[in-house]
């Protein structure tokens, strides 16, 4: 009789190996049977558990074998109990009666317990039963709420959506706040909203075609200002909605994990307020924001690629990282600017009033184009640190920074060509940043 096998062991692994030895034994002439080989296979095994585990990896099937008759004995062995909670019941009714028709009193209290006891118990299934059915209409009716909310944000959209389509300036700014609240109550429709909302910009705040044909050299080029007319009421609350959307572009991407990016290009933003707006990454290549308040505005890695801030108030804006190529920034305020890593080559900074302004690892800017602001000699070119108390960036090593000015001083070759008529120039800028302040702007721009 064949000995069982151990419960470490497959069986098959047993065989395999008791023939082994079987084989080895007939090879060498020995004496012996096959219960010996089996029994030597066994203990060769039992020594050699590494064996056994390459036995397994090689067939992972069995083990999913193994497990595939477990949960099937496990189930067997769960419907049987539950049948005989089943049927536990009717075996007790079954029972009553003849507990009943007994005589002694023993066995009619054991009756009336028993009878108690399915009371309380159908009692409890009753009360289980209940709960079931509150937790399964909750969920039913949060599914309902879900679908019904899904469809109204829906109805809202599309109403929306007409609104903005209307001819009349208060339904249009009246659609363009509704979009924002859709934007609030249902976020995985947000960038949706921001879409709609920068193709409106697109279509209703272009720059005029005239405009777009003048060439930087002609005469006429200085005069495309007083020709932009300023942002329409619409236009502006669209900016807003925009401005102070939750989440950054920095982190928004698709199912294809391409960054989400607010395509701004080509508009005319003249004069608008875009202070503190949260327009990271946006492109704004070949913008007009010819005046546009951008106070604390965050901009950091936005393509401004040839765009027109003549005038504009970047006060504390985050530019880090941002596309300033041809950029025009003539008389901009950049008073603690955040432009480190700024790419600014042929950037025009006639004018422009960078005390404070953060340039340290600033990208294609150069002497002439430093020496052409005003206040130059008050930027940070080295390290900075956050002041907290005055809210602007500070310079973290005095004696370094002083360095990179006197350096800059020194090299005579890049001073502008009237240092009187700069300096006077500068003063009007100061003039005008004053009057900017204040919400004046005539004395600039018309």
């Amino acid at each position: 009789m064949v000995p069982k096998k151990s419960p470490r062991i497959p069986l098959e692994l047993h065989q395999i190996k008791a023939y082994e030895f079987y084989q080895k034994r007939l090879a060498s002439g020995k004496e012996g049977n096959e219960i010996d080989d089996w029994q030597q296979a066994k203990e060769y095994l039992s020594q050699h558990p590494r064996a056994i585990l390459a036995w397994n990896l090689k067939m992972p099937y069995r083990g999913g074998k193994r497990l595939i008759k477990r949960l099937l004995l496990s189930l067997q062995s769960l419907v049987r109990v539950a049948w005989k909670l089943l049927i536990f019941p009717f075996w007790l009714f079954q029972q009553i009666p003849g507990l009943f028709a007994r005589e002694d009193k023993d066995s009619r209290t054991f009756a009336i317990d028993v009878v108690k006891t399915i009371i309380s118990a159908l009692g409890l299934i009753a009360t289980l039963l209940a709960g079931i059915g509150l937790i399964v209409n909750y969920f039913n009716s949060q599914a309902e709420m879900q679908l019904t909310q899904q469809r109204l944000i829906t109805e809202r959209f599309s109403k929306a959506v007409e609104q903005i389509g209307s001819g009349k300036e208060e339904v249009v700014i009246g659609g363009i706040y509704s979009l924002e609240r859709i934007a609030k109550d249902s976020p995985k429709d947000q960038w949706t909203i921001m879409e709609v909302l920068t193709s409106y910009i697109r279509k209703n705040s272009p720059i005029p075609s005239n405009i777009q044909q003048l060439k930087p050299e002609a005469e006429e080029r200085e005069k495309t200002p007083e020709k932009l007319p300023s942002v329409s009421i619409p236009v502006q609350a669209a900016l807003t909605v925009i401005g102070r959307r939750k989440g950054d572009n920095l982190a928004e991407t698709t199912d294809s994990n391409k960054i989400k990016i607010l395509d701004l290009s080509r508009t005319n933003l003249r004069g608008a307020n875009l202070n503190r707006a949260n327009l990271n990454r946006a492109n704004l290549d070949g913008a007009k924001l010819i005046g546009a308040n951008l106070i604390g505005a965050f901009l950091n890695g936005a393509n401004l690629n040839g765009a027109n801030l003549n005038g504009a108030n970047l006060i504390g804006a985050n530019l880090i990282g941002a596309n300033l190529n041809g950029a025009n920034l003539n008389g901009a305020f950049l008073k603690g600017a955040n432009l480190i890593g700024a790419f600014l080559e042929e950037a025009n900074l006639n004018g422009a009033n960078l005390n404070g302004a953060f340039l340290n690892g600033a990208e294609g800017l150069n002497p002439e184009q430093i020496k052409s602001a005003c206040f130059w000699e008050k930027a940070i070119y080295t390290e900075a640190k956050w002041d907290e108390d005055k809210q602007l960036w500070v310079v973290a090593d005095r004696e370094a920074n002083q360095r990179e000015i006197e350096k800059l001083k020194r090299d005579k070759n890049s001073d502008p060509p009237n240092p009187r008529l700069f300096s006077a120039l500068c003063d009007n800028f100061c003039l005008w940043n004053r009057e900017m302040l204040t919400g004046d702007e005539t004395s600039i721009f018309p």
